[in-house]
């Protein structure tokens, strides 16, 4: 019981970050802004989001495949779809994790379950966190970046460590390759994605600059203090674009369209949940 109401609690820091950044801007032209949006441009990156989810569902069924049992990509959509729902309601993501609930109802063994959904998280984690490095550097200079280099190769010694108890696993070394193949494919359709979402409330910022700002926002918005990164991700995009003339309403309105699209995006999962899918 304790431990829902400290994650309720932890919800709502970013509720009221939200809360403050919408009472300091001037709401009139976050209006304006959002309903001057190109309906064309937002139109198309919203299916984008279910190509990321094709993507990292793929990445999945080849982690249960090292298993003995054998699902249907139908049955692995609906089973990530309702991750994606719960990660949307939890701090964190930490609903991901519902996962391998629905793992152990087809027959897996309860800490393999739980290992196939800690791993597959692993690999978003590895990817964002060397594209992250490369971003820190573009948006704050190359000796910050260096900074993150020596605490990178810290990170990854601690990680060759982790890594060699991970491998006495041996079926994550078959899931490896497709793991990390699918992985960047989703990240780079999300990255077309929010640019995107971008282009069509007319932020004009560089290609390389938004990818990097991206990057370190996602990184920020999984801080567990609000569902779906609504507050963080707000404030990160605020102060992250603010130095290249992108005016506070446009970033809120950025958060904004990103933070309703993967709401939407998540009802299907929410209705396979709901439908009481096994």
């Amino acid at each position: 019981m304790a431990k829902r109401w400290i994650l309720r609690l932890l919800k709502l820091i970013g509720i009221g970050i939200f809360i403050l950044i919408l009472s300091q801007i001037d709401r009139e032209e976050l209006f304006l802004q959002l309903q001057s949006v190109n309906i064309i441009m937002l139109g198309l990156s919203f299916p984008l989001l279910f190509c990321i989810y094709f993507c990292k569902t793929q990445r999945f069924k080849a982690l249960v495949h090292t298993t003995d049992i054998s699902l249907s990509l139908q049955e692995h959509w609906k089973i990530f779809n309702i991750g994606v729902f719960l990660a949307g309601i939890t701090p964190a993501k930490l609903g991901e994790l519902g996962r391998a609930a629905y793992l152990k109802n087809v027959g897996i063994h309860t800490a393999k379950a739980l290992s196939i959904a800690i791993v597959d998280r692993l690999f978003d984690v590895a990817c964002i966190g060397i594209i992250g490095i490369i971003s820190a550097g573009v948006l704050f200079g190359w000796k910050f970046l260096v900074t993150l280099l020596v605490l990178a190769i810290i990170g990854a010694q601690i990680g060759r460590i982790f890594w060699k108890k991970m491998t006495r696993l041996h079926w994550i070394e078959k899931a490896i390759v497709p793991g990390m193949t699918w992985t960047l494919v989703s990240w780079s359709i999300y990255f077309l994605w929010a640019l995107l979402i971008a282009w069509s409330i007319d932020i004009s910022v560089s290609v390389p600059i938004l990818i990097s700002t991206f990057t370190v926002t996602g990184i920020i918005s999984l801080l567990p203090i609000a569902p779906s990164g609504l507050g963080t991700r707000d404030a990160a995009l605020l102060i992250l674009l603010a130095p290249y003339g992108v005016s506070a309403e446009q970033a809120v309105s950025l958060a904004f369209l990103m933070f309703i699209s993967i709401i939407f995006s998540g009802l299907l999962g929410g209705w396979y949940w709901v439908k009481g899918v096994r």
